[in-house]
């Protein structure tokens, strides 16, 4: 991502036209029909009104038609898809405003006294002054319209010196303030575009630095899912999505260490499948690798308290982890899971013991001390294992 210092120029001119069109449209609207109102209280007496109400009902609808096209581009966004055509509209629509005033000025020149004739002409230079605010965001915008209005209205009065004593007067004074308007225009139409060139520059490092931390954060979720994934690879059996046995050893340690401190029981369950060997010769390893998973399942609902866990310790081999669990307690978990595997009848044509699939479990609980290791117990609970199996299997034995 790379960070733009200076605006497009494009993007500079449709902002310049929305800023205009935007400010200008109501701004336009309001000193227009405030001009127009104006200029039918000097004149009412002394033009025909009928003439006056024509004049101020075409005047109405153009300023309307101006607001509409302007609303209409502000809607569609032609600003930004056919700047160029906004930018002539709004030139034509400006310099017809313009034109209106000098029309007037010049219409009403020899038919109201000298006193009104001023007076209109203070009107239309303060309209102008004041569209310097909001108009020179364009800057061809505001001088079309000074060129529409002042100018014909400055040559006029040039041209007709003699009719008046101030023509003269008045027409130097509309030149020179022409040219004061273009002047200062220019300066504050360079300041706009500053402006905007900097609110730009701001934006856009705003958004590129959001963007960058929505890409950061992004890439942390990202790297926190892969640590997560590589964390369950390690930890996680891949065939029945238990704990394996590293993920067990250091559970069992924590256990350990958390009964030592309290005092408390700590009890295992090491359990190992009943002639799995067989099953795997007569119904093949896929199938066996079916009923590891249901016994997986099956271990997993006998083990209901917080904290219990249940592992893939090898092989046909599982192990269950039971915090807090006397050797009664462990005992009645054992019969349980005993009891679920029964239920379950899986069955195992090789298996002497009914047919079906049994669990050999041998348990161990105890109250670990400083010297007791996580060896220590699991050998005890493979101790008695083995006695279950030596016993004739589907035992419990307690070591």
């Amino acid at each position: 991502m790379i960070y733009q210092r200076h605006i497009p120029g494009d993007e500079l001119f449709a902002a310049q036209l929305e800023a205009l069109m935007q400010n200008g449209r109501v701004a336009t609207l309001g000193a227009q029909l405030v001009g127009m109102l104006a200029t039918i209280a000097l004149f009412w007496q002394y033009v025909p009104l009928a003439v006056t109400l024509l004049w101020a009902a075409g005047f109405f609808i153009l300023l309307l038609l101006r607001s509409l096209q302007m609303s209409n581009a502000l809607v569609d966004r032609s600003y930004q898809t056919r700047p160029r055509r906004v930018f002539w509209q709004l030139l034509l629509g400006t310099a017809l405003t313009g034109a209106v005033w000098a029309v007037a000025y010049i219409y009403a020149a020899s038919r109201v006294p000298v006193t009104m004739q001023y007076m209109f002409l203070l009107v239309i230079v303060m309209i102008t002054a004041f569209s310097l605010g909001y108009s020179v965001m364009v800057r061809e915008y505001f001088v079309t319209y000074v060129f529409a209005s002042l100018w014909p209205i400055a040559w006029w009065s040039l041209v007709h010196y003699w009719d008046q004593s101030n023509n003269l007067l008045i027409g130097l004074l509309l030149l020179a303030f022409c040219a004061l308007l273009i002047s200062v225009s220019e300066r504050v139409y360079n300041s706009f575009r500053n402006m905007i060139s900097l609110n730009w520059e701001r934006e856009t490092m705003a958004q590129e630095l959001g963007d960058l931390t929505t890409s950061l954060r992004d890439r942390n979720r990202q790297l926190r899912d892969a640590r997560r994934q590589l964390t369950d690879l390690a930890n996680v059996d891949e065939l029945t999505g238990l704990g394996n046995r590293r993920l067990i050893n250091k559970v069992l340690q924590d256990e350990i260490n958390r009964a030592r401190r309290g005092s408390a029981f700590l009890a295992i369950i090491l359990l190992d499948v009943d002639y799995f060997k067989d099953y795997n010769d007569n119904y093949g390893h896929p199938a066996g690798d079916g009923v590891l998973k249901r016994l997986a399942d099956v271990m997993q609902r006998a083990t209901s308290r917080a904290g219990e866990m249940v592992g893939r310790y090898g092989g046909e081999e599982f192990i269950l982890i039971l915090p807090g669990a006397s050797t009664q307690d462990a005992v009645r978990t054992a019969e349980r899971l005993k009891e679920l595997v029964a239920v379950e009848g899986i069955p195992h044509e090789k298996s002497p013991l009914g047919g079906r699939i049994t669990v050999s479990q041998g348990v161990v609980s105890v109250t670990p001390d400083a010297e007791l290791t996580a060896a220590d117990i699991i050998k005890r609970a493979d101790n008695a294992l083995y006695q279950a199996k030596h016993d004739g299997r589907d035992m419990i034995c307690i070591g």
